[in-house]
């Protein structure tokens, strides 16, 4: 696997399918929804793109109103019957044309919908980094095997506090104070 370190230029954070009737049901809720609001704060911080994809809202509802909130405007969710992200063609066309070469994933089911996408976007060439405290699975054994399967595919595979600093680079940078009092807030 190619170590690469993340660049402000080159990176973007996805939020999976983190909808109502199946966030309900996912092992670890509350950890997971607590650090990905921190994920998308310290995207915020950063200013850098965040994206938003649900699996068939008809049917599994809207994204959880705590993450809707946090995003504000930037609730825009592609909505998607496909499992993977990247099997939605107007995403696939976005990704393909963009300059994101680096991709933070966030979500669920980790064993379904975030694992696809992670493997089609590292078959697309892009970068990919996993938040294992950011994702989750009904089943601690299917979020597990999804890591691993993950890892064996080429994603690589970090939590919270280590992309945001990643990203943030300098304790100088005019951002560095925000991160720091967003990750103490609690536990990453």
């Amino acid at each position: 696997m190619p170590f690469f370190t993340h660049s402000k230029a080159k990176t973007a954070l996805l939020v999976i399918d983190m909808q109502d009737k199946v966030f309900a049901s996912v092992d670890r809720g509350p950890e997971t929804l607590h650090t990905s609001l921190k994920v998308i704060k310290g995207f915020q911080t950063l200013s850098l793109p965040i994206f938003i994809s649900e699996q068939y809202p008809q049917g599994l509802g809207s994204t959880i109103l705590p993450l809707k909130t946090v995003l504000g405007d930037e609730y825009r969710p592609w909505i998607k019957t496909s499992f993977s992200c990247m099997r939605n063609e107007p995403f696939h066309l976005y990704v393909s044309n963009s300059s994101i070469e680096q991709w933070v994933l966030i979500g669920i089911e980790a064993h379904i919908c975030v694992l696809q996408t992670a493997k089609d976007l590292l078959q697309a060439g892009k970068k990919v980094t996993i938040l294992n405290d950011a994702i989750a699975s009904r089943s601690i054994f299917d979020y597990s095997t999804a890591i691993a399967e993950m890892r064996d595919a080429g994603a690589r595979i970090s939590s919270c506090e280590t992309v945001l600093f990643e990203l943030l680079q300098d304790a100088k940078a005019p951002e560095f104070k925000a991160i720091s009092q967003l990750v103490k807030s609690a536990p990453c």
